[in-house]
């Protein structure tokens, strides 16, 4: 293990001296600085401001393990942090309504920023922290044509894609996630970069639900940003989401809602996801995953794949 670690080390030290380069002048503390680049070490290593959090994939080692101990130490050698400024979790597989299960009660809100706007995080309380550092580069296109637009984000989470419409200028902005905390935390993010407005709103709401009710009522969108989990059974819903099989119900409801001229970004983490054009009639579909990835990902790993959706002209 040791000699493992020392080129663990190594690789800390130079990605991160190369990330830190890259994306201090574009005014983000947020990046990734270790991506599994060692087989036999599959970790991934993040920036997030002044604390690094870091996500173990294996099934160990525990907490209190030598081999933990030594990972954090080369970490804070590597890196020039505190050993108590890193966060260190284990990602064994989840399921069902656990893969979402809360881990701590802190509570505790870190300020960081990407691309000159603000968002907080919870490095203690969750696996996931509240941003998804991977769709970078997708908020930035979304900020970069939202001016006037009406934006519906599904699925928002803590509402950075909503954040980013906002500073981009969007007329409105329709917000839906299921959870009401994940709400509370991104008009907290809203506020936080002073765009909180009437014409942002927020739903606590099944996304099914939300397009049903938003058709009914003859809504109209011209961005709507849709990135599902790949699977969901929460309690809070009927029946369960799978990715494969509903995305094209999914992408139909949003479909029906988009106006002349928009578009839909649809994106999934799913690696075995297929995503079959046949399904659909009249539309124009572009694989944009490749313009989503930042630097500090791999575009050979991809971590997401993303799709850029829009009605053909008839």
């Amino acid at each position: 293990m040791n000699y493992i670690l020392k080129d663990f080390g190594k690789l800390l030290k130079q990605n991160h001296l190369a990330m830190r380069r890259y994306f201090s002048p574009l005014d983000t503390n947020s990046y990734r600085v270790y991506d599994k680049n060692i087989a036999s070490l599959p970790l991934t290593v993040d920036f997030y401001g002044p604390f690094v959090y870091i996500l173990d994939f294996r099934e160990g080692p525990e907490s209190n393990s030598p081999e933990y101990k030594e990972i954090i130490d080369t970490a804070s050698r590597m890196l020039y942090v505190k050993k108590e400024q890193i966060f260190y979790k284990n990602r064994k597989t989840r399921k069902g309504i656990d893969q979402h299960k809360k881990l701590d009660n802190s509570g505790n809100l870190i300020e960081v920023k990407e691309n000159g706007l603000k968002f907080l995080v919870n490095l203690s309380d969750y696996i996931d922290t509240g941003l998804f550092l991977d769709h970078r580069k997708t908020r930035e296109m979304v900020r970069d044509s939202a001016g006037d637009k009406r934006v519906l984000n599904l699925y928002a989470y803590t509402a950075s894609f909503s954040v980013y419409a906002a500073a981009g200028g969007a007329k409105s902005i329709d917000t839906v996630d299921l959870s009401g905390n994940y709400n509370r935390w991104g008009e907290q993010n809203l506020q936080l970069n002073g765009l909180a407005g009437e014409e942002y709103k927020f739903h606590s709401s099944d996304t099914a639900d939300f397009l049903v009710n938003a058709r009914n009522n003859l809504k109209r969108y011209d961005i709507i940003i849709v990135d599902p989990p790949t699977f969901s059974n929460s309690r809070k819903m009927e029946g369960i989401f799978d990715i494969q099989r509903d995305y094209i119900s999914l992408i139909k409801a949003c479909l029906d809602l988009l106006d002349k001229d928009g578009y839909i970004i649809f994106s999934t983490n799913y690696t075995k996801f297929n995503f079959d054009p046949s399904r659909f009639k009249n539309i124009h579909l572009k694989n944009i995953t490749n313009t989503t990835i930042d630097e500090d990902f791999s575009k050979k790993n991809k971590p997401h794949r993303c799709w850029q959706i829009e009605k053909e002209s008839i």
